[in-house]
């Protein structure tokens, strides 16, 4: 049985459909039924209900996707590796990336990167933290930068950065041209933050609480996003928490300004995650030590 029919199997499960499938392939869906016939012949066993109009594995199916998936990987990883020592630099490093970094960072990092780097591929997803971490472990991806805590003790983590989390206000806004504020000032007007699950607000609510009785804020305004919460703020709704590195542009420019406010003080570490290998890319450990370089600078400022 070869690669490629494996592949393909893959393809199917992942795709949810074997149209979508042979198209992934560049293959027409003949052919891909063929080799999926044939692999189950090989196994002498069915892999996908035929009752059922959508893709569904059996018991053997799921059984064979998770060797199967590995077999894939191990043999894509195995070709980029001969490739770097023959001096043929068609890597691909996948990185995974929590919001904030994600949206706000990484794009610059990449770009910077690719100056020295032109020859690597870099594909980028963006998720929240428990996903991202997720994929790493099941070797979606190379690298996972995260702000949140990173529960596994297997994975190789190291904190590349601090990140702060500010108060902004737009720049009309009375708080705006004073120096510092109180903590209990922002009792008197209406906060805006992300979701209860979120992990910035828990960060950002275990700092207040120090602070005032968060039973007495005005009732506050939820948004799910960082970039819901810096429009609302600009529009003049209220006051946000958010991290600093997600505003650069914006208080530069003069949309939204930073507040201090007296005696709280919020700041989060920023993560770089791999997995454990044996013969790991090179690309991994050339991408994270220029990023945390990247993430170092740009914190400062």
């Amino acid at each position: 049985m070869n690669i490629q029919t494996y592949q393909l199997f893959c393809y199917v499960v992942e795709e949810g459909s074997i149209s979508a499938a042979a198209k992934r392939a560049y293959l027409s869906q003949p052919a891909v039924t063929k080799k999926i016939r044939q692999l189950e012949d090989h196994y002498s066993t069915l892999l996908f209900e035929r009752e059922h109009s959508a893709v569904m594995l059996t018991p053997a199916g799921e059984r064979l996707y998770y060797h199967a998936s590995s077999i894939v990987k191990e043999y894509e990883q195995s070709i980029e590796e001969i490739e770097s020592l023959r001096g043929i630099q068609t890597q691909t490093l996948k990185i995974g990336s929590s919001y904030t970094l994600g949206e706000y960072i990484l794009p610059e990092v990449i770009s910077a990167f690719k100056h020295e780097s032109s020859s690597l591929q870099i594909q980028l997803s963006i998720s929240n933290t428990p996903a991202v971490l997720a994929d790493l472990e099941e070797e979606n991806i190379d690298l996972a930068f995260v702000e949140g805590e990173i529960p596994n003790p297997e994975l190789d983590k190291k904190v590349i950065a601090s990140d702060k989390i500010v108060l902004i206000t737009a720049p009309e806004h009375k708080w705006a041209k004073k120096k510092h504020i109180t903590p209990r000032e922002l009792l008197n007007e209406r906060m805006i933050q992300r979701e209860s699950t979120s992990g910035s607000r828990k960060i950002v609510e275990r700092h207040l609480s120090e602070k005032i009785n968060l039973n007495k804020l005005e009732a506050p305004l939820e948004l799910s996003t960082t970039q819901a919460i810096k429009s609302a703020v600009q529009s003049g709704l209220g006051y946000g928490y958010v991290s600093r590195l997600a505003i650069r542009q914006e208080v530069k420019g003069g949309l939204l300004c930073e507040v201090d406010v007296s005696g709280v003080n919020i700041q989060r570490p920023l993560w770089v995650a791999s997995r454990v290998q044996r013969f790991a890319k090179e690309s991994i450990h050339r991408f994270s030590s220029f990023a945390q370089h990247f993430l170092q600078t740009h914190s400062r400022n």
